[in-house]
């Protein structure tokens, strides 16, 4: 990056071509904060953070639950014997944290998934970070729409995989 952070030119007039919007966004995705420049984050580094997040939980839940006695059930499943799409993800991050692969896969396949991006998350960072990668551009309408239908799809599998898993079914 050839410019720092600190000396910012002013944002461009978007007329409508691509490449101003897009230099708008690169400049637009750094904000000011209380005297501090801060960039904002993409939803796969959002979900990376999360993903490191879970893994810190995963490593101390265990100790707290067994010193305390208590757990935090799935309100769903408690209601109403249903489990929910993210039933078992923190059986699974657990498992994964302590290096049990096929335990974690048999409580939630999705933990692989975010595992992942907690893993590419902070390389990412560091990378835009330091101007290496350029800072991320908005989905279009169309990427909006693919990326909810997928997430969709990929609700709609995990919480088959738990209704399986779990042995609930439809009486008819």
């Amino acid at each position: 990056m050839s410019e720092s952070w600190h000396q910012l030119p002013p944002l461009p007039a978007l007329s409508g071509s691509r490449g101003e919007e897009s230099a708008a966004y690169d400049r637009g995705a750094i904000l000011r904060s209380r005297g501090v420049l801060l960039r904002t984050f993409s939803v796969p580094e959002r979900l990376g953070g999360l993903g490191l997040l879970v893994a810190a939980g995963a490593a101390v839940w265990p100790t707290l639950t067994e010193r305390t006695g208590g757990a935090l059930p799935c309100p769903l499943r408690t209601l109403t014997g249903v489990p929910c799409p993210a039933c078992g993800l923190t059986t699974a991050a657990i498992a994964l944290v302590r290096g049990e692969a096929g335990a974690a896969f048999g409580a939630n396949p999705v933990i692989f998934g975010l595992a992942a991006l907690a893993v590419a998350a902070g390389p990412l960072v560091a990378l835009r970070a330091t101007g290496v990668l350029k800072p991320p551009r908005p989905f279009s309408p169309a990427q909006r729409r693919r990326t909810g239908w997928l997430c969709g799809l990929l609700a709609v599998a995990s919480w088959l995989f738990q209704l399986h898993r779990l042995g609930v079914s439809r009486s008819f």
